[in-house]
């Protein structure tokens, strides 16, 4: 690499760097707060991960989930985690399929959690607003969208599959897909659909508990307080310099963000009625980072204060272990590759011999 050539750019590239734009009014949305008022809640919360390997005629891959609890100033402890192994055929859509996968894992865990744990809240590592627009309606296959197929399968097979989901929560032998008896004899189309379809049955079910569920965020692209700006909404909470939060936009209400707006009436269609999706942004202390924050109900000063407590780097610590704790390294799947008895070479390495 010549840096020489690059370095040449460097007073231009740092020029223009100093002169973005953050002359924006965000002292009118931040409510400054020390985080002084705690309670005894508990949280608990979780995250997800998959590796794969993709061989010439096929992909292998795992999946898996795990989650913690803590209390306001007590232990933290492990919960339910959950771990799955399989093939996929390198048909189409192979990386948003296994994404999936995992992104259900994460929902059967906290279902689990918040189905058989006393907790107030559960964290969701990410953006609530991520998760719902997850939604993969517009797909098409064969040149054909998928989206009235897909509330046809669920009408047909919703009811099956609920229980199939409920049978894996109760007895914590959590998958990365549900099988149907039926599962043989559908087309790899098909079974796209019914991930769908699963994954629109665990929204509606985690939406029960919507009042304990909140989602926090390192990033985040958005751009909704600030739609003249060029740079996302977290750029520029990040120039406060004190610890507090922002007052909270609807996401939901069309005024705010049309495009979603579309997602919620099509939730409709499956027996989910999204009611609020609070968007805000916190600093947990002064000079710290800032996160990004959704949830379904307001939250008010107690919980962010409950939050900063079990927080470590202004980060919840729940989250920041599970996710050391769930990242699947490449030598553990080469690993269980040769526990299979899997020798062949991968798609890669064979075709380089050629």
């Amino acid at each position: 690499m010549d840096y020489s050539k690059l370095l040449s750019k460097k007073e231009n590239i740092c020029s223009k760097i100093k002169n973005i734009d953050f002359n924006f009014d965000y002292e009118s949305y931040w409510n400054n707060c020390d985080f002084s008022s705690t309670s005894d809640a508990i949280f608990a919360g979780g995250d997800g991960s998959f590796n794969k390997i993709d061989y010439i005629n096929y992909c292998l891959y795992i999946s898996g989930a795990v989650s913690y609890i803590q209390k306001i100033d007590g232990k933290i402890e492990e919960s339910i985690s959950a771990w799955d192994s399989n093939i996929i055929l390198p048909y189409r859509y192979v990386q948003s399929r296994l994404s999936l996968y995992m992104l259900n894992m994460e929902l059967k865990v906290a279902l689990w959690n918040l189905k058989n744990k006393n907790i107030d809240y559960y964290i969701y590592d990410g953006s609530l607003y991520s998760l719902l627009v997850q939604t993969n309606n517009k797909f098409s296959i064969n040149g054909e969208n998928v989206e009235n197929t897909i509330f046809k399968y669920y009408e047909i097979y919703g009811g099956d599959l609920k229980n199939r989901i409920f049978e894996e929560i109760e007895s914590k032998n959590i998958n990365s897909s549900v099988e149907l008896s039926e599962d043989s004899n559908f087309s790899e189309e098909e079974k796209i659909i019914l991930e769908q379809v699963e994954y629109l049955i665990l929204l509606s079910e985690l939406l029960k508990y919507h009042e304990k569920i909140v989602g926090v965020a390192k990033t985040s692209k958005m751009n909704i307080y600030f739609k003249d700006a060029l740079i996302p909404d977290l750029a520029i909470f990040s120039k406060c310099k004190n610890s507090g939060y922002s007052k909270p936009l609807d996401l939901v209400d069309e005024k705010i963000n049309k495009n979603f707006y579309k997602n919620v009436e099509y939730f409709k269609k499956f027996g989910i009625n999204l009611k609020k999706l609070n968007y805000q942004f916190v600093k947990l202390d002064n000079h710290s980072g800032t996160l990004c924050i959704t949830s379904f109900e307001d939250l008010d000063e107690n919980f962010f204060s409950n939050l900063q407590k079990i927080s470590v780097s202004d980060y919840p610590y729940i989250l920041k272990k599970s996710h050391e704790n769930v990242k699947i390294e490449k030598k553990e799947i080469e690993k269980f590759v040769k526990l299979l008895g899997i020798y062949e070479k991968s798609d890669r390495d064979s075709n380089l011999e050629y």
